[in-house]
C-alpha cells in the first residue's frame, strides 16, 4: 500500500478538531493513554488527519506495550528463560517510551513522528 501523504496530514495540526480540542493537545492525550486515548480520539475524530492518524499511530502502539505486557506476566515468574525474556522485555518498553516522547514532542512541532513498524499499519488502516 503506497505511503500516505505526511505533507497533507501535518497541514491539518494547525486546523479545527471536529473534537472541540486543540489539535496538539488531542495528539498528546492520544500517545499519554496510547491503548484507550487513541482508540478514542480515532473513533471520534471526523474532520483532522492529523489528529486522526496520530490518535490510530498511538492506539497501535497502546496494543503492542499491552502485548509486553501479557508477556512479562506470563513469563515472569520462570527461573532463567523468563527473566531474560523479562529483561527484553524491559528493554523492549522503555524504547517504546522513548519513541512515544519524541513523538510528542514532534507533534507539538507541527509534525508527525513515524515510528518505525507502527507507521506502516496505520497506513493500511487509515481512512478518511
Amino acid at each position: 500500500m503506497a505511503e500516505v501523504n505526511m505533507a497533507e496530514i501535518d497541514a491539518d495540526s494547525s486546523k479545527k478538531s471536529s473534537t472541540g480540542m486543540e489539535p496538539k493537545i488531542a495528539v498528546l492525550i492520544s500517545y499519554i493513554f496510547s491503548l484507550v486515548g487513541g482508540l478514542i480520539f480515532w473513533l471520534i475524530e471526523k474532520e483532522n488527519k492529523f489528529v486522526k492518524w496520530n490518535a490510530l499511530q498511538a492506539f497501535i502502539t497502546g496494543i503492542i506495550i499491552a502485548i509486553i505486557a501479557i508477556i512479562m506476566a506470563i513469563f515472569s515468574w520462570i527461573p532463567i528463560l523468563g527473566w531474560i525474556i523479562l529483561v527484553i522485555c524491559w528493554i523492549a518498553y522503555i524504547a517504546i517510551l522513548v519513541v512515544l516522547i519524541v513523538a510528542i514532542v514532534k507533534a507539538f512541532q507541527g509534525n508527525t513522528y513515524r515510528i518505525p513498524g507502527v507507521c506502516k499499519l496505520t497506513d493500511k488502516y487509515f481512512k478518511m
